[in-house]
């Protein structure tokens, strides 16, 4: 039997590996469960990202299936390539040699009286840093916003996922872990509930 399924993945021209979860219930619902990974991302946050999950019969997810996908599919291909951006920058940071900096301040002390019109480096180093903290704040309260929605539909596991690492944000950490117990207890009580339901 012939399908076109792989033909269809690759229209969306995903770099890394797309990592799919069919779950089958006993009444004949499948769950399908789609996360894109790339290697080269080593911030904790492109660990992180929450499952798109489509869910319906055999008959209803051949029929929706892709055009259920593409939208979130490709909102993840440009959330992975803005935390590849953010690595980037955050490696080149890093790699920044604090010699190289303590020399450059001495050359400025030394050429104070210089009225040269070429742009100094340690203002572009301080415009990089803005930018680099503006990246974080970004990518910080992106994170947030979708734990926190993540949290008002119930999907803890999800909003626990997207939530930041306090060692990424240290300056944040109080909130973070705050935010964190808050949806680990809602998660607790929901699991519960649900238990007795079942029950």
């Amino acid at each position: 039997m012939k399908t076109n399924f792989f033909e269809q993945i690759s229209t969306f021209a995903f770099e890394g590996n797309m990592l799919l979860n069919i779950h089958n219930d006993n009444k004949g619902q499948l769950t399908v469960s789609v996360v894109l990974r790339k290697g080269e991302i080593s911030a904790t946050a492109g660990n992180t990202l929450p499952p798109m999950t489509i869910g319906g019969t055999a008959a209803e997810l051949d029929e929706a299936f892709f055009t259920e996908l593409t939208t979130p599919v490709k909102q993840t291909i440009g959330l992975i390539h803005n935390l590849e951006t953010y690595q980037k920058e955050l490696d080149k940071a890093k790699n920044k040699n604090p010699q190289n900096i303590k020399k450059a301040k001495a050359a400025i002390e030394i050429d104070d009286d210089n009225d040269s019109d070429e742009p100094d480096d340690l203002f572009a180093r301080q415009a990089d840093d803005k930018q680099e903290k503006a990246e974080k704040k970004r990518l910080y309260d992106e994170a947030m916003e979708k734990a926190k929605e993540l949290a008002k539909q119930m999907k803890y596991t999800e909003a626990l996922a997207q939530l930041p690492d306090p060692a990424d944000y240290p300056e944040q950490a109080e909130i973070l872990n705050k935010k964190r117990r808050e949806i680990q207890t809602s998660k607790d009580t929901y699991d519960k509930l649900t238990q007795q339901f079942n029950d």
